[in-house]
């Protein structure tokens, strides 16, 4: 038998890409072009989510208040920063040996404005069915060609973790030091870095 290959897949908003308050400053804009006014923190709570779950909770019918958000939020995009440990635990866990991925709830053409060095990227655009369903995550799976007992995924929402326990994946919250739980996680850690002390352990590397 061969060494096995392990996988991680991270989620994008909110886990290693520290956009949330933009991306509640364009949901906001576009709403408000609707006709709608939401608190921000209900959006806080639904950012990570896919788009039309969002519309439908605050009530929304349009499905192009999407779009008009993706627009809105492009003109932040510049703004956005990776969290500082990303690209330090991305190069750690490539000497390990580890393939990666990310599976987000956002859009292609976002995405690919983003210079990310990893294996593989599932949008929503390349799926029927976004988080929490396990499509998303299957063809991460398949891109790396991993299986599911040898991954990891790493979320900041409970939608991030439920597909990873579906199949069989070790689920990890990262919080940022917020005060936030999740259901379905098996770890929990402050920052993304700490992620490498949850695979040497699951691992046992």
């Amino acid at each position: 038998m061969g060494i096995p290959t392990y996988g991680i897949i991270f989620d994008l908003d909110g886990t290693i890409w520290d956009s949330v308050e933009y991306r509640i400053k364009a949901w906001k804009q576009a709403l408000h072009d609707y006709g709608i006014d939401t608190d921000p923190e209900i959006i806080r709570l639904l950012i990570g989510y896919p788009g039309t779950m969002l519309i439908k909770a605050v009530n929304g019918r349009d499905p192009n208040i999407e779009k008009s958000e993706e627009e809105y939020f492009g003109n932040y995009i510049n703004y956005v920063k990776f969290f500082p440990d990303v690209d330090k635990t991305f190069k750690e866990l490539k000497n390990m040996g580890f393939k990666i991925a990310i599976v987000t709830s956002s859009r292609r053409a976002m995405v690919s404005r983003l210079k990310i060095n990893v294996d593989a990227i599932v949008t929503m655009d390349d799926v029927k069915n976004g988080k929490p369903d396990v499509e998303p995550y299957l063809k991460a799976l398949e891109i790396m060609n991993v299986s599911a007992n040898n991954a990891v995924a790493v979320g900041d929402i409970d939608n991030d973790l439920i597909p990873a326990k579906r199949l069989g994946m070790t689920a990890v919250l990262v919080t940022h030091g917020a005060k936030k739980d999740a259901d379905h996680k098996d770890f929990s850690i402050v920052n993304i870095y700490d992620v490498i002390n949850v695979v040497k352990k699951r691992f046992n590397l």
